[in-house]
């Protein structure tokens, strides 16, 4: 059973990588995969886990934010690490308008939520290099079952209201700082 699940694991792992870190295929993908998700739906209304400092974080976190922007992506991926420093921009520009940024990096962990120190300690890595000094929350068991686990390709972006509604639809692939601040500003217009 355990050479199975690593099997799983390694052929899901590999399918990430070749599908999601072609900055070109990234750029190029559709902006969006699912069709337009209902605010009814609360994805991230209940959920517990871990800020990658080891603080516990819940749905809470959205609370008196009109918008959050949940950006998943993976210590692999060039086109997520690239652009962190605008995610970052962004998140310090529009920290006043009742928007925020949460980053999931989704590689940190095993199948069973177990922490591997050394993934940590890259991802740390990458946050304080790309100026990404927004909150990160680590994958969790609630978590995967709320998102996590329909992921298929990083960076994918997600946005909720402070119920962790979802609010619009999913992105898929790395966008510029331009490009966001289109998207993040026809939300807040919407709110």
């Amino acid at each position: 059973m355990k050479k199975l699940l690593s099997i799983f694991l390694s052929v899901l792992m590999l399918t990430l990588f070749f599908t999601s870190c072609d900055k070109n295929k990234i750029e190029n993908e559709p902006e969006t995969t699912d069709s337009e998700v209902s605010t009814a739906d609360g994805i991230l209304s209940d959920f517990e886990s871990t800020d990658i400092n080891g603080n516990v974080v819940d749905e809470s976190v959205f609370k008196g934010k009109k918008i959050t922007m949940i950006n998943i992506w993976a210590t692999f991926c060039g086109p997520c690490i690239n652009e962190m420093p605008d995610l970052g921009k962004i998140n310090r520009d529009y920290a006043d308008k009742g928007f925020q940024i949460i980053g999931i990096p989704v590689d940190i962990t095993d199948y069973y939520g177990n922490l591997d120190e050394n993934q940590v300690s890259l991802a740390k890595e990458i946050i304080d290099e790309t100026g990404a000094d927004y909150l990160h929350i680590m994958p969790s068991v609630s978590l995967n079952s709320a998102k996590l686990s329909q992921v298929t390709s990083v960076p994918e972006t997600i946005f909720v209201d402070e119920n962790g509604c979802q609010i619009g639809e999913s992105y898929i692939g790395s966008r510029s700082e331009e490009q966001w601040l289109q998207i993040i500003d026809g939300l807040m217009e919407n709110m």
